[in-house]
């Protein structure tokens, strides 16, 4: 009897050792990231239905749009700003309208290349008119403990559709990346704006239309006209409630010295970063003229790319502004223009059809022709007196013109005539017609206009055109000047962004690093951006080699704007730690024994009966 209950405990206790170590195994969960995506026509009439997809790793808006349209769906022109999205499933911007770019209901402050898509977003494409009268607007303004404005001082007249709230405003218009909050259980609760947290008694209150509200941002529904604003205060702490009194709120330190002072070395400095990011991105005609005015080397194989695609071409490009482009960044980059592979550009230029695409044509056909010493004959069609007078003809009452010739002045239209009217600015009939350009330009910065670091960058380069100051007099305001203004865009890889956040783009960028390589010019003293050498021989002369130059070739008119798109699996998340083990192996090991060890007692029973 001994002997069997000995058998018994030792089996029960082979059983305990191996099933002490058993545990269920438990599924890790991934969340699936998703986004979904429409495009809405004038008549908000739903072109593409809203529809969800999965969401990838850094995905773009432009890649969203592109997974839920099909690539072949979208049409895209080049324009003088780069590639521009013209058309979505057959559906075409006709004159004075674009594809606007919603997130959340809130007119996105970049580029649908540049955004990238967060989990739950709502991306939305519409298009819209220049002139939308029934526009449905608000406003933004960020204010520290000081009662400093800390957000950009042009979020003014943000376009809203549906039904969105003053969280997401504030998200879309700052960047998610400078909003920080927790979620509690009455909502989301603020807790750091543009790196300024709200510590001890310090808290974000939020006001609309100068009112403290009642609900907080996430509860809030924007109306049309809102002014939104957010500010740091502190409340008086009860005795004994561990408030910190006496402490003083924290505040940004200030990236850009104050007006008129941006030192030689702050603004190379600038100019060194931008130069390095151009480099390690697409180098294109506008990046190549900076670069060659700033002292930077030039990727070698630029001009060879350029030279082919003139071949190619057999030097007739179907958009004027083509020309004129390659025309300038072969000038840049050491080669002529006048005789490109047997084929002269210049001449295609005065000779050209300059008016097809609108002022900007014509602008930059004068920008072209005068950027070295070209031999133009008075039986051009086009000679530099001519486009003088087309484009003076065209100013506007207000002072700017529109590059479609219309009475509704624009920004970046007036300052690109300004820069090629700059060199004639004391020929009789331009004078005043520069001088009311300027006043134009100054109203337009002084009324919070200018809102975007591209707008910013043409006014710079036409401004050191024509030997004024962008960071002073009438271009400056509450201690900052245009110049700083732009700076303000710049980011820690060197790049820029459109009208704000951190995601630098190569296009914004590309605009950025003419507008500061011009001012340094002006400082210097050195001429003008587009004031080139063409050289003796009239030969291209080589230009030496970076060690790794990363170079796109020029695109062509026919080439149409890609997008990397990233696959991934509709699932995304961080791997799980290797857990396995040899557990079940010892399990069945053990079960082995046990049956083993039954059989064994069942025998030994019967030979003792």
């Amino acid at each position: 009897m001994l002997k069997r209950k000995n058998l018994w405990m030792s089996l029960l206790l082979v059983v305990m050792v191996l099933t002490s170590g058993f545990q269920t195994s438990a599924l890790a969960a991934v969340e699936a990231k998703q986004a979904s995506v429409t495009a809405l026509g004038l008549d908000s009439a739903a072109i593409v239905p809203e529809k969800t997809l999965p969401l990838a790793e850094k995905e773009t808006a432009t890649e969203v749009l592109s997974e839920a349209v099909g690539k072949e769906n979208l049409e895209y022109t080049d324009s003088s700003y780069g590639p521009m999205l013209t058309g979505i499933n057959g559906v075409k911007a006709g004159d004075k309208q674009y594809w606007a770019f919603f997130i959340n209901g809130i007119s996105a402050q970049v580029g649908p290349d540049s955004y990238i898509v967060q989990n739950g977003d709502k991306i939305t494409f519409r298009l819209t008119s220049y002139s939308n009268p029934d526009a449905k607007t608000v406003s933004l303004k960020v204010v520290d403990g000081n009662k400093t404005v800390i957000s950009s001082p042009y979020l003014t007249d943000i376009e809203v559709i549906g039904s969105p709230n003053a969280f997401q405003l504030l998200q879309v218009a700052l960047g998610n990346d400078q909003v920080g909050y927790e979620d509690t259980q009455y909502g989301k609760m603020i807790t750091s704006l543009k790196g300024i947290k709200a510590e001890g008694s310090n808290f974000w209150g939020f006001y609309v239309n100068g009112n403290m509200a009642p609900v907080g941002a996430e509860s809030y529904q924007l109306q049309n006209g809102d002014q939104i604003s957010f500010q740091l205060e502190s409340y008086t702490p009860a005795p004994g409630d561990g408030g910190n009194e006496g402490t003083t709120p924290a505040t940004p330190t200030p990236t850009t010295p104050a007006t008129g002072t941006i030192s030689a070395d702050i603004l190379q400095s600038a100019v060194n970063a931008t130069s390095a990011y151009v480099l390690k991105n697409e180098v294109g005609e506008w990046q190549v003229i900076a670069l060659k005015q700033a002292g930077k080397t030039i990727p070698k194989d630029y001009l060879a790319g350029v030279k082919a695609i003139v071949k190619e071409k057999q030097g007739k490009f179907s958009r004027i502004t083509d020309t004129e482009r390659y025309a300038l960044g072969i000038l840049a980059a050491g080669g002529n223009p006048a005789n490109v592979e047997g084929y002269n550009l210049i001449e295609a230029i005065y000779n050209g059809n300059v008016t097809k695409q609108g002022l900007n044509g014509v602008a930059y056909a004068l920008v072209a022709l005068d950027s070295a010493n070209f031999s133009i004959p008075n039986s051009a069609q086009w000679t530099k007196e001519k486009l003088i007078s087309y484009l003076t003809e065209r100013q506007n009452s207000d002072g700017g013109w529109a590059w479609d010739e219309s009475s509704t002045s624009d920004i970046d239209t007036t300052a690109m005539i300004l820069t090629a009217l700059a060199p004639f600015k004391e020929h009789a009939g331009v004078k005043e017609k520069v001088e009311a350009a300027v006043k134009y330009l100054s109203a337009q910065y002084q009324a919070s206009k200018i809102d975007n670091s591209s707008t910013a960058a043409q006014v710079i380069i036409a401004l050191s055109a024509l030997g004024i100051d962008a960071n002073s007099g009438d271009f400056s305001k509450e201690n900052n000047g245009l110049v700083q203004y732009i700076l303000s865009f710049q980011n820690k890889d060197g790049g820029f962004d459109w009208q704000g956040g951190d995601v630098s783009d190569p296009f914004t960028t590309s605009q950025a690093i003419q507008a500061l390589v011009a001012y340094k010019l002006f400082i210097d003293g050195k001429g003008s951006l587009y004031h080139l050498t063409l050289s003796e021989d009239n030969s291209a002369v080589e230009t030496p080699a970076i060690e790794t130059p990363t170079v796109v070739t020029p695109q062509t008119e026919q080439q149409t704007p890609t997008a990397t798109v990233v696959k991934t699996n509709s699932q995304t998340g961080h791997a799980l730690p290797n857990t396995a083990t040899n557990m079940y192996n010892l399990l069945a090991l053990g079960l082995l024994l046990i049956i083993a060890g039954s059989v064994f007692y069942i025998r030994q029973r019967k030979q003792n009966a």
